[in-house]
């Protein structure tokens, strides 16, 4: 782990000795929990929450899971999920679910807007720079396949839906433009992107637009006219700071 300072040695090495005992004993260092997120939205059942989204997806995972077996797939995308979860956390946010090869979390700002987009921001770097310096040494010396991640953000407002009539045991979701746009904008990413809506760029100050590159009909997939301000259209940036 070339030009690293003592700190980001130290969190590395930790990441890498953790995915080394989930390769060796095939079970992960922690159980993985939806727990605090489910008590941060049962307060808000059939309310609007305004919430930083994020998703984080391994790119190629449909042909890796054609060129995989399926206990080494498992273990790639279980040791996967534990460090992303364990990022999210680190950056104040909340796993919302894991869906397959994915992981979804939301950043609470219902009273600081920018510092839950700047700690989504944060998180997602600190994710890519995980899997590279952490995860994928690793995987190389166990002869593993290394991965990639597609990482797709949005802020605004969200329904907190309680799927049921009990509390306590029915499901929790949220539903909403914020949630639509992340996961869209996810799936056309390149791996090791960060790519955002356009309410995160907006909601942030002059001095941190810099860091953003308008991506206009990008890849040539994001060709749909929404009806939303105005008439025109929904803009998406690259996140591109260093």
């Amino acid at each position: 782990m070339p030009n690293l300072n003592s700190e980001e040695y130290d969190i590395f090495k930790s990441v890498q000795q953790r995915v080394t005992h989930s390769i060796e004993n095939k079970g992960l260092f922690i159980d993985l929990s939806t727990d605090s997120c489910r008590k941060y939205l049962q307060r808000k059942v059939n309310s609007n929450a305004k919430v930083v989204v994020m998703y984080v997806d391994i790119a190629g995972s449909t042909q890796m899971s054609h060129d995989l077996s399926p206990i080494t797939l498992s273990i790639i995308i279980q040791i996967f999920s534990q460090e992303v979860s364990l990022s999210i956390v680190k950056y104040g946010g909340y796993v919302l679910k894991f869906v397959g090869d994915a992981v979804i979390a939301l950043f609470p700002s219902d009273f600081n807007p920018n510092k839950a987009i700047m700690n989504s921001l944060d998180c997602a770097q600190y994710i890519q720079q995980i899997i590279k310096n952490g995860i994928n040494p690793v995987f190389q010396k166990n002869s593993f396949q290394e991965i990639a991640v597609k990482i797709g953000i949005e802020y605004g407002s969200a329904l907190v839906l309680l799927y049921g009539k009990n509390l306590d045991h029915a499901h929790v979701d949220l539903i909403g433009f914020s949630i639509s746009i992340a996961s869209k904008i996810t799936s056309m990413a390149y791996p090791d992107e960060i790519i955002v809506g356009e309410n995160i760029y907006n909601n942030l100050g002059q001095d941190k637009k810099e860091y953003f590159l308008a991506l206009y009909d990008y890849h040539n997939k994001w060709n749909s006219v929404m009806k939303y301000n105005n008439n025109l259209k929904y803009h998406i940036y690259k996140y591109i700071k260093n």
